[in-house]
């Protein structure tokens, strides 16, 4: 009998939104995601083993990580009026 065990991460969309990336200069849909590691068993999150992280905010074009502070005075809604 083969038994996969480990750990790994489990992310979680916490929120989504439209700003100007910095990297692409364009405005683009965002997700504020946190994440936290879990003990898998087949793959399967069962038990967390660490505490959530803080929130990052991911470009969904260009894929980068940035903390929320960059969403100051740079936050659309989906539909791309300013909040």
């Amino acid at each position: 009998m083969i038994i996969i065990f480990g750990i790994g991460p489990k992310d979680k969309i916490e929120a989504e939104g439209k700003f100007i990336c910095p990297k692409c200069n364009i405005i683009n849909k965002y997700l504020v995601k946190t994440s936290r590691m879990y003990f898998r068993l087949f793959f399967i999150p069962i038990i967390p083993t660490e505490e959530k992280t803080e929130p990052g905010v991911e470009c969904q074009n260009c894929q980068r990580f940035y903390d929320i502070e960059v969403l100051e005075n740079n936050n659309y809604y989906l539909d791309g009026t300013p909040v």
